[in-house]
């Protein structure tokens, strides 16, 4: 059980680094040390980064351990569950129609401080560098209020391979995609309120309505 316990301690501060990071109350924090313009051009970028740079560490450390195969998936299965997982992905990636991948990611943020280009000024953002600050309710959007959380939960839970590590890798980020989800409703009912409620309303959170 050590490697349970050591899975559930890498993950646990995964998460909680990314959640204490992803709270507006974070941003402004380091606003008043590092000023609105830093976070503006960087913020976003920065987080991107870590994300990356911890998932792979978080990921690293969990293949390392020793593992034990619990259920043999059949043969006929494996691929059907590796389709439903592409599904997952290409549900997720079609977020990138409504949004612009770059500026999402916070590339073109720190690009357009760094060229100084002209006019970007003028534009109403937010935070965290971003111009669209209205509420997204097209695309995926339309289908279920978290396409992308979603889409992680399609892949890790209908993954093929059921090892005791893989399995308790699967429950805890299944967890933290439905905690990411309920965190980001309760920022986006503070920020647009009955906007917010009355699109609740009609759209599910994670399965589509049918």
């Amino acid at each position: 059980m050590k490697e349970v316990f050591i899975i559930f301690v890498t993950l646990s501060c995964f998460g909680l680094f990314h959640s204490v990071l992803s709270r507006e109350s974070a941003k402004i924090a380091v606003a008043r040390y590092a000023g609105t313009a830093f976070v503006n051009a960087f913020y976003r970028l920065i987080y991107t980064i870590f994300s990356i740079v911890t998932t792979v560490i978080a990921f690293a450390v969990v293949r390392r351990l020793p593992d034990v195969g619990l259920f043999n998936t059949p043969v006929w299965l494996v691929w059907p569950m590796h389709l439903i997982q592409l599904a997952g992905l290409l549900f997720g990636a079609s977020v990138f129609r409504v949004l612009d991948p770059w500026e999402f990611l916070g590339f073109r943020q720190a690009w357009s401080f760094i060229c100084r280009r002209e006019g970007d000024e003028g534009k109403v953002k937010d935070i965290e560098g971003l111009s669209r600050t209205g509420l997204v309710t097209v695309g995926p959007y339309r289908i279920v209020r978290h396409p992308l959380y979603a889409a992680g939960l399609i892949f890790f839970t209908f993954g093929p391979v059921i090892t005791r590590n893989r399995l308790f890798v699967t429950i805890l980020a299944d967890l933290y995609f439905v905690y990411g989800a309920l965190s980001e409703e309760r920022r986006m009912l503070k920020r647009f309120g009955t906007e917010y409620r009355e699109y609740m309303k009609r759209t599910p959170r994670f399965i589509p309505y049918f």
